[in-house]
């Protein structure tokens, strides 16, 4: 009889007992360890689009470029891409037009990075600035 009710309070016991499974644990570590790579992976490129709006926006605001040529404007963008170790980009890709009393400058780019596999991240930007003031030559 004594032995009956220890089995039986095993029993309780181990059914009381919950917590996280071998599946369970490689779930979650594989979920973490996709969250991670994809940080990893993303971290340059939103570096890189930081560096690529600050440069527009300088190149925007400098008082030099406001009556610059297209293609001067193009040269002072590629100087600073240069300086600051901007990837995949020229300064021939930075489109200036008309936009209203000034020119705007853009640049709309895409950047994709293999993931895993035949898997890749596609990320897509458009930058822009206004020049203020001043024609085109």
């Amino acid at each position: 009889m004594r032995g009956e009710v220890q089995r039986a309070t095993r029993m309780r016991n181990r059914r009381a007992q919950r917590g996280i499974t071998i599946w369970g644990l490689l779930y979650v570590l594989i979920t973490l360890g996709l969250i991670a790579l994809v940080a990893i992976k993303s971290v340059p490129v939103y570096l890189n689009a930081y560096d690529v709006r600050t440069t527009l926006q300088a190149v925007a605001d400098d008082p030099d470029l406001r009556r610059a040529s297209a293609g001067e404007i193009q040269q002072a963008v590629q100087r600073r891409f240069d300086a600051g170790y901007v990837d995949n980009l020229s300064g021939r890709d930075v489109a200036v037009e008309r936009a209203g009393d000034g020119r705007r400058i853009s640049l709309s780019y895409e950047v994709r990075r293999p993931m895993l596999l035949n898997l890749s991240l596609v990320y897509s930007f458009e930058e822009s600035a206004m020049l203020a003031g001043g024609d085109e030559r």
